[in-house]
């Protein structure tokens, strides 16, 4: 009977250590740690259930032993294990140490191995033993976090974006990657690879020819293109041989692929200010590493830095371009202004000196008036430029022909073709060519365009424009046998300023903005301006398209908008005194003289006070008057003399610099009847004296 309690303690106990044992085993499981023992005089493992699987290997395995276990350590890591446990035997008495390990269908993992010596009543180590854990999680987030520093820290002070994502592709590469493609869409809408990386060098010429030959499929459901099109990021966490087959229809893309070998796959848009620039691939192969959620969020966080820095780089290029187009242009303004000053100044001089020389002063003042035309017709060019840029500039639409707009372009570009002994032929269709649209405008465009091709054409050549009529459309083409337009211009030919080189090196003069001053007009019409070009010394093609409105469509007789047009305003008696009220005395004196010549009694004024007392006392028919005046300005004198009482109001003309439509609005808003702009045709004034 005494044995019997024996036996039942003996089972209690049994009992108690198979459940601590399972306790024990349930911890280890729930932390992912792996128990081992090592026989330091035999040399055997001994492992508990967990360390296969930290070693990829399936239950029940048998342990490693040895330099068995060595061998399936990376060979990177090998030299530190060996290193670390000599010393926990010979010193320490334990040990931690953090190593790789090759799992047999490829994967590499990350283990952290901390373990203790037991030694026997005279020091001498007789085993050790210790646990395992899986860390491979914690090694890719510092891994990654340090990644998306250094990459971080190249976006910075981006110039040079495709050298920096080229640096930010070798970065991901092993950090985050075994390879990597950074892919950017072209202003044409089509994809270039900018940068290639793979873990392994000798890999990257076939990650070339892969894309060369096969680039990616716009169509395609994943991928580079799918990722452009939603702006939103690609995760495949495992690309199984199925995808593979399935995805490459071409044995030979096939055999690519296996040899770079293809895991898991990541593609990130470059995502900035609502457009997306590019996408960032990352593609794990023989890492085995299998992405997942926090690594797709990872990659995002890194596009988003990297476009922000491209487009800030490409933002920085375009200020810098456009600095030196600007000075390109003031340069140029300069240079274009001296050209008619010079012979302005000159034909002064023969003036003075040709003194009863009546044939000679004739030719001298052609010249002059030649020159003047050129200085306002710059002064024109640049104000359309600035109110086309601004959205100001209002067409005067009506019923129109474009034969008839051409032949008045040729009228006006005639002069140029002929000095150059240019051939002209132009080709008109038998259809009418009506529609509504601006034809000082429409003249505008095509003499443009014309003085364009005679400038750029060698002494002799030829310029043809034929005309086309389709159903919604006019089409001119204006074609020259010139020195034609390089493929990397022919985008930038209507941007402002775009003419090459420094003007000092030009040959054919002018302010680089009559195409950019055709397309913004071609644009108000509504319709598109094209460049074409074989290259440079093969002539260049402009094609202009107008949508077509016949003149039916257009209310009859109607005006601008579809008003009627205003009635003539009842003829006004001929004009006898004038006043001259300008604070620029030779300004002042010029017009007075040439209004005297019409036989006009003209008084002058060089303050806006005077100009007020002079119109009470002199009472003039017109007053020309200028709106910067040293005292006070020309909308207050205009204001004053409308206030004068017990006089016959007179015209009041705005003469000034000042030519916006805001300055026209003010003049109207101060009691001026018109507005003119400096210089003014001295026709013109002969027309006012006639009044």
């Amino acid at each position: 009977m005494g044995k019997l309690p024996i036996a039942q303690d003996m089972a209690r106990l049994a009992a108690t250590l198979q459940e601590s044992e399972e306790r024990l085993q349930l911890a280890v499981e729930a932390g992912g740690l792996g128990v081992w023992r090592i026989d330091l005089e035999s040399g055997l493992a001994t492992w508990w259930p967990g360390m296969e699987r930290l070693h990829g290997l399936p239950p029940g395995s048998p342990p490693l032993h040895g330099e068995a276990y060595l061998e399936a350590i990376d060979p990177r890591d090998r030299d530190k294990v060996r290193a670390a446990l000599r010393e926990s035997i010979v010193r320490t008495g334990w040990h931690r140490v953090e190593y790789r390990v090759h799992w047999p269908d490829g994967r590499v993992r990350w283990i952290e191995a901390r373990g203790r010596v037991r030694r026997d009543d005279r020091g001498r180590a007789m085993s050790m033993s210790g646990v395992c854990v899986d860390i491979t999680r914690r090694k890719h987030v510092e891994h990654d976090l340090k990644f998306l520093a250094e990459a971080s820290a190249e976006l910075a002070g981006v110039n040079d974006y495709t050298g920096t994502l080229d640096r930010i592709a070798r970065l991901a590469v092993p950090r985050f990657a075994d390879w990597c493609a950074v892919d950017m869409q072209q202003p044409d809408g089509s994809l270039q690879r900018v940068a290639t990386a793979h873990v392994d060098p000798g890999k990257e010429r076939l990650l070339h020819e892969m894309h060369e030959r096969y680039p990616p499929d716009p169509l395609s459901p994943i991928g580079t293109w799918h990722v452009l099109r939603t702006g939103r990021g690609d995760l495949v966490p495992e690309i199984s041989d199925e995808m593979l087959e399935a995805g490459a229809a071409d044995e030979h893309l096939r055999e690519m692929l296996r040899l770079l070998g293809m895991r898991s796959y990541i593609g990130a848009p470059l995502n900035s200010r609502g457009r997306t620039l590019g996408v960032l691939t990352f593609i794990t192969s023989r890492s085995g590493r299998r992405y997942g959620p926090e690594d797709l969020a990872l990659a995002e966080d890194l596009a988003r830095r990297a476009a922000v820095a491209i487009d800030n780089a490409q933002l920085l290029a375009a200020m810098r371009e456009s600095d030196r187009a600007k000075d390109v242009f003031l340069a140029t303004l300069a240079h274009e202004l001296r050209n008619p000053l010079a012979p302005i100044w000159n034909g002064l001089s023969l003036i003075k000196r040709a003194k009863g020389d009546p044939h000679r002063i004739e030719q001298v003042g052609g010249i002059i008036e030649r020159q003047v035309g050129q200085l306002s017709r710059l002064v024109d060019d640049l104000l359309d430029v600035s109110r086309i840029t601004a959205g100001k500039i209002e067409l005067k639409k009506e019923p129109t022909n474009l034969v008839h707009a051409i032949n008045a372009a040729v009228e006006v570009s005639r002069p140029h073709i002929e000095a150059a002994h240019h051939q002209l032929s132009i080709a008109f269709p038998n259809e009418s060519t009506d529609l509504v649209a601006d034809p000082a405008r429409l003249t505008q465009v095509f003499s443009n365009l014309l003085n364009n091709a005679a400038k750029y054409t060698r002494r002799g050549g030829h310029i043809d424009v034929l005309v086309e009529t389709r159903a919604d459309d006019l089409v001119v083409r204006v074609r020259d046998s010139g020195i034609g337009i390089a493929p990397e211009m022919l985008r930038k030919v209507f941007g402002l300023f775009t003419q090459a080189g420094h003007p000092a090196e030009r040959h054919h003069g002018g302010l680089g903005i009559g195409l950019s001053l055709v397309d913004g007009l071609v644009r108000l019409h509504g319709g598109q301006v094209e460049a074409h070009s074989a290259g440079p010394d093969k002539g260049s093609e402009f094609v202009v398209v107008l949508p077509r409105h016949r003149r039916e469509a257009a209310a009859a007789g109607a005006g601008p908008g579809g008003e009627r047009p205003a009635a003539p305003a009842p003829t006004q008696p001929p004009a006898r005194r004038m006043l001259v009220v300008d604070d620029n005395e030779d300004a002042a004196s010029t017009v007075a003289e040439l209004l005297k010549m019409s036989g006009i009694e003209v008084r002058i004024a060089h303050d806006g006070l005077s100009a007020v007392d002079c119109t009470a006392e002199f009472r003039p028919d017109v007053v020309l008057l200028d709106i910067g005046l040293p005292d006070i300005s020309g909308y207050e004198v205009a204001r004053r003399i409308r206030k004068l009482e017990g006089v016959r109001q007179p015209m009041l003309v705005a003469l000034t610099g000042w030519g916006q439509p805001q300055d026209k609005e003010a003049a109207a808003a101060a009691g001026f009847d018109q507005h003119w702009t400096k210089p003014v045709d001295p026709l013109r004034l002969q027309e006012l004296s006639a009044r």
